[in-house]
């Protein structure tokens, strides 16, 4: 499943939030969306999350609300940061625009 909404969250992540996290930021990030995502399917459309559930991301954040789908987004380019060689394996639910 391309999703372009989630294409432009992800190019969001990799440009505004991940060079200004640590790498341990990042993986205590993981860890939370990963168990949120245990918990419910964070990837459907309309399911909205307040800014201040994650501190981490509020600063760079646009908007009041975190779509599920944009924490999905960030969840996939985490992985893929924090772990690139299993990531190649899975693979992302969206495309990347050229160059990224």
């Amino acid at each position: 499943m391309m999703s372009l909404d989630m294409t432009f969250y992800a190019q969001w992540y990799r440009e505004d939030v991940s060079p200004k996290l640590s790498k341990e930021q990042k993986e205590k990030l993981l860890q939370k969306l990963s168990d949120l995502s245990l918990e419910q399917a964070i990837h459907i459309p309309g399911l909205q999350f307040n800014k201040e559930q994650f501190p981490e991301l509020a600063p760079f954040m646009h908007t009041e609300k975190l779509s599920g789908r944009q924490l999905y987004a960030v969840i996939c380019e985490l992985f893929e940061e924090l772990h690139p060689e299993q990531s190649k394996t899975i693979g992302k639910p969206y495309m990347s625009f050229p160059g990224d």
